[in-house]
């Protein structure tokens, strides 16, 4: 029987893009708008998720816990899994071990003292790690029992590369990434490949995943679920960069925020299985 997770990156896109981009290196987040997004979530998964699939993995940034420790509390109460999308929503793999080893200490302390829950569930922002060593794969297995950062084409060569790791604890559960017709540019379930896919081509992506030995994942951003200007950097604040770079940020956030969004929930309501959705990914870990 066809399964299908559903995650959520939780995370807020204007402080993030603003950090990026050097405009400040943090500030107040969007709590209203991060609060719409998780209510049109939970509803979603209550109205569509099925008897299995009321609850899902919210992966949260740690300034989330920071300055919305609230709402980090009712993703909990209400049965989702709240796990760590590190503490700021920074690329790690260009960054130190000990930066990255106390940002993930001080990200799960800060959800874990919020969500009044254990946070066994990594992953990294935008996916990215550098693989060609153990050496960040072994400081999240210091901290965490699994990592969702890493996409595979099946699951022995996800076990292959757990074992050119060198790792113990961690248990990496994979995203599904394939070749479309067998060659030609990868394809991944969720994101803004999602957005821009055919319902039919996630539907066979989804049956190929679960073939390949992969549990079926799809995953979602605040951002998508919401207005586009809910998370939207305005031009007074990216006019700091110069009238190019920021006309350049502006023409790609807008790219980011206003396509897709508005159809995918129906989109992935389309995508569930008769008998729902999976629910929260650490009951992976048993099996």
């Amino acid at each position: 029987m066809t399964r299908l997770f559903l995650s959520v990156d939780f995370e807020d896109f204007a402080h993030d893009l603003k950090r990026l981009l050097g405009v400040w290196e943090t500030g107040p987040l969007r709590v209203e708008e991060l609060w719409q997004s998780f209510e049109t979530i939970d509803d979603f998964l209550r109205s569509h998720g099925g008897s299995t699939g009321c609850a899902a993995t919210f992966f949260c940034t740690g300034v989330v816990a920071r300055d919305a420790p609230d709402l980090v509390a009712e993703i909990a109460k209400r049965g989702h899994e709240v796990a760590c999308h590190y503490y700021f929503h920074d690329s790690m793999d260009l960054q130190s071990a000990e930066t990255i080893d106390r940002m993930l200490g001080q990200a799960r302390q800060a959800l874990e003292e919020a969500g009044n829950t254990p946070v066994r569930g990594f992953r990294a922002p935008r996916f990215r790690l550098n693989r060609a060593t153990p050496e960040q794969y072994r400081l999240i297995e210091r901290h965490f029992d699994y990592d969702c950062s890493s996409f595979f084409a099946s699951a022995q060569e996800c076990d292959r590369f757990s074992r050119e790791m060198g790792l113990t604890t961690l248990r990496i559960l994979p995203l599904f990434m394939t070749p479309l017709a067998g060659k030609g540019p990868m394809v991944r379930l969720g994101g803004s490949y999602l957005k821009f896919m055919t319902s039919d081509l996630a539907g066979k992506l989804i049956e190929r995943s679960e073939q390949a030995g992969i549990a079926p994942q799809v995953y979602l951003h605040p951002y998508e679920i919401l207005e586009p200007q809910s998370f939207m950097v305005s031009r007074d604040e990216l006019a700091a960069l110069g009238s190019a770079k920021a006309a350049y940020w502006a023409l790609r956030q807008s790219q980011w925020l206003n396509f897709g969004g508005a159809r995918l929930l129906r989109k992935v309501e389309g995508l569930i299985p008769a008998g729902g959705l999976a629910g929260r990914l650490d009951q992976l870990i048993g099996e």
